[in-house]
């Protein structure tokens, strides 16, 4: 095949992998060079990619993720994992390139993680799926909402739920306004916001440095934009949203929980999709709705705004089995004594 597999930041063309990302139909912006340098920037993440070349040094194929742990020493040694999502890219879909990436891959990513999971934004074809089980990774239903903002307003309108327009109705009338993050200082307020959104649902927070560099170079790049609600001139909502590929990617988003009776949720939702519909983009994407057969209320206020639900799906392989079940028993330990 005359296919060469390189490995780490250092040994790839920047301008090639960006154009790659770029032209690719499942490109994203977490495949890009710009994404791993935020990731190489945010404390407790490492970044790793994998790339494949040809004869003439022309990309094929990449697979860009990030291990993750909460906190340092025996803590990172526990709760390690490698998330990728989107990838791998690979030139016109090649089954035999997929396959040699994604062995390489999880051959480094098994070496310095409890698990891995890809997380697909795209729902993939069937040969595709056969490949990422045939290296040992098991699929996992796992929903998502696209709204397409190629419609007219008042399209998307219709297809919105009454409540959801009588909460938007209510926020505008109240007084809460839509813009962008404009500085840093702001940015740490909307990180707080996220921080204590977090807390409350008990899932692990990255630290702030992410959204530093997120800030510093997505946002420059126009591969990002953190929008916020304010109301008397207090921040009472943020997001940060992914723009790549013709859509708009929810990463982060939250409110304070004091200002919930002014819908800044809904009214936050609104507005950014109707900008990601005036920059001439396609579609505004959920980034995931939880398992088919489950309730979960985030789907349903998702579902909310009128989108498609799709099944992009997950990939999992557990490398290390003990701590994988320790944390797994953790978890049900802390919702249980929490009722959930």
């Amino acid at each position: 095949m005359g296919i060469e597999i390189i490995h780490g930041i250092e040994n790839i063309d920047i301008a090639k992998w960006t154009a790659f990302a770029e032209k690719h139909h499942y490109g994203s912006a977490f495949q890009t060079p710009l994404m791993y340098k935020v990731f190489e920037q945010t404390k407790n993440y490492e970044p790793l990619v994998f790339a494949s070349v040809d004869s003439n040094g022309d990309l094929t194929g990449v697979i860009s993720g990030v291990r993750i742990c909460n906190g340092g020493g025996i803590f990172c040694r526990l709760s390690a994992r490698v998330i990728v999502w989107g990838g791998p890219l690979v030139k016109e879909d090649d089954t035999e390139i997929v396959k040699i990436l994604l062995k390489a891959f999880l051959e480094k990513a098994k070496k310095m993680s409890v698990y891995c999971e890809i997380r697909n934004l795209y729902s993939l074809p069937e040969y595709l799926k056969r490949v990422f089980v045939s290296v040992g990774l098991r699929y996992k239903q796992h929903l998502n909402v696209i709204v397409d903002v190629k419609e007219e307003e008042s399209v998307l309108l219709k297809k919105m739920v009454s409540a959801k327009k009588r909460n938007i109705k209510k926020a505008k009338k109240s007084g809460l306004e839509f813009g962008e993050i404009r500085n840093e200082s702001e940015l740490k307020v909307g990180y707080e916001i996220l921080n204590e959104v977090y807390k409350r649902t008990e899932v692990p927070f990255s630290d702030y440095s992410l959204f530093k560099a997120m800030y510093e170079l997505l946002v420059p790049a126009g591969l990002c934009r953190i929008y916020k609600t304010s109301y008397n001139g207090q921040m009472t909502g943020i997001m940060a949203a992914l723009i790549f590929n013709r859509r708009m990617y929810e990463w982060y988003v939250g409110s304070k929980r004091e200002f919930y009776k002014l819908r800044p949720n809904d009214f936050l939702v609104w507005e950014v999709i109707k900008a990601a519909k005036e920059k001439g983009l396609e579609y505004f994407d959920f980034g995931g709705a939880g398992k088919p057969g489950k309730k979960y209320g985030v789907r349903n206020f998702k579902k909310g705004f009128g989108g498609n639900i799709e099944e992009t799906g997950r990939y999992i392989i557990v490398n290390r089995k003990i701590p994988w079940m320790m944390g797994n028993v953790a978890i049900g330990i802390k919702k249980s004594l929490a009722g959930k």
